[in-house]
């Protein structure tokens, strides 16, 4: 009976997983990831890089955004309705990785976006600023 049970469930978040990645295949019918989420990407690429930045795509969920020649790198994963930005950042060859995952991020507006991005800029301010900190003291 309790076999029964486990694979009912089981069974119920397979399904429910299934339908919420053809729920991702829809949202990006005809467009890129960069486009779904340009809001975001401009102003991290603004911030990060002045507006420098390039796109690079690495599958259909997945894309960096990175300017040659520095020290930092923002990757963009989508899954199941749900953004996952990482931030990579090196100084003196020790790296900080700051990762945030937004959830329901299937119809965004351009001021949750503005929002979004805002969020990942400020706490990344504050993670880098203490990886300074901390690499110049054991230096």
């Amino acid at each position: 009976m309790i076999w029964i049970f486990i694979i009912a469930v089981i069974t119920f978040f397979i399904v429910r997983f299934l339908i919420d990645l053809n729920k991702d295949n829809h949202d990006l019918h005809g467009r890129k990831l960069s486009e779904k989420f340009k809001f975001i990407v401009d102003v991290l690429n603004e911030t990060a890089f002045n507006g420098k930045g390039t796109v690079t795509q690495l599958d259909k969920r997945s894309f960096n955004l990175y300017h040659e020649g520095q020290n930092q790198i923002i990757n963009f994963t989508y899954s199941t309705g749900n953004l996952t930005i990482t931030w990579r950042y090196k100084y003196f060859q020790k790296e900080v990785v700051h990762e945030k995952q937004f959830n329901d991020t299937r119809n965004l507006s351009i001021f949750e976006q503005q929002s979004i991005a805002e969020i990942m800029i400020n706490e990344m301010v504050n993670i880098i600023a203490i990886h300074k900190n901390n690499v110049l003291r054991k230096i």
